[in-house]
């Protein structure tokens, strides 16, 4: 259980370090948007990385027995609920599950603009989704000792 857990966290901790270096040699929305190379590369990384957080979400919320997520934003509330994660972690995860829905299901309606905004001002707020759940995890390890 833990095992899947933390192979899941590595991905995403790999995938948001990829998005570190791309943001870090970046300096303009239009330098992103110039390169379609970069524009693959990061909804790419950032489609993985969430899809990672809704597996560590749905690997957690079976393991805990709590009630079946309504849909991929409801896998972070369901978490949230259950004080695995904060509250205000929802105002980026949510809308997260959204974007993953456009990456996945409409190319045509992906908005650079919230990609771009993704790899230069929220990369961190995946650091602190994985810094909840190891939170979470060390606890139930603890309580399973």
């Amino acid at each position: 259980m833990m095992k899947s857990i933390e192979k899941k966290m590595m991905l995403v901790q790999e995938r948001v370090s990829k998005l570190k270096s791309m943001s870090q040699k970046i300096n303009s929305f239009e330098e992103y948007i110039s390169s379609q190379e970069n524009i693959d590369i990061a909804e790419r990384n950032i489609h993985i990385a969430i899809e990672a957080c809704m597996d560590i979400g749905k690997i957690i919320i079976s393991n805990m027995n709590l009630k079946e997520p309504v849909d991929n934003k409801g896998i972070f509330s369901v978490l949230a609920e259950a004080r695995v994660i904060n509250k205000k972690s929802l105002g980026f995860l949510m809308p997260m599950a959204g974007t993953r829905n456009i990456l996945v299901h409409g190319y045509d309606r992906v908005d650079n603009a919230l990609i771009y905004g993704i790899i230069k001002k929220h990369l961190h707020d995946f650091d602190k989704f994985l810094s909840q759940v190891s939170q979470h995890t060390e606890k139930d390890l603890k309580n399973d000792l």
